[in-house]
């Protein structure tokens, strides 16, 4: 389902005892708000992610938590034509020696 800034999708899992509610919503040209999250008999609501990305004006910010506790950020910059640098990050909010970060380059 979409309209306007909203965007919905459904699906079912488990032989339809588990349905997967998935929702973007568009809040301005420069914000972006997502969720995935499982609902059921056992689990009310179980959250898979929820989302954000940010077009900032020196490049793309996207940030996420995932149910298990872990948040993760990245920032994508167009450093020259035709060249992407990708800044990113990742870790478990319970245990902070978990993080880990990485950097890419795409020619």
């Amino acid at each position: 389902y979409s309209h306007g800034q909203l965007s919905a999708s459904l699906t079912t899992g488990s032989k339809f005892s588990q349905f997967n509610l998935g929702l973007l919503y568009k809040v301005n040209d420069e914000v972006t708000i997502a969720s995935q999250t499982a609902h059921s008999s056992e689990k009310t609501c179980d959250v898979g992610g929820v989302g954000a990305a940010y077009k900032a004006p020196f490049g793309l910010i996207k940030a996420k938590y995932t149910g298990s506790g872990h948040v993760s950020a990245s920032l994508v910059k167009d450093v020259a034509s035709k060249v992407t640098l990708t800044a990113s990050g990742t870790v478990d909010v319970a245990d902070f020696s978990t993080f880990k970060y990485g950097f890419g380059l795409t020619m």
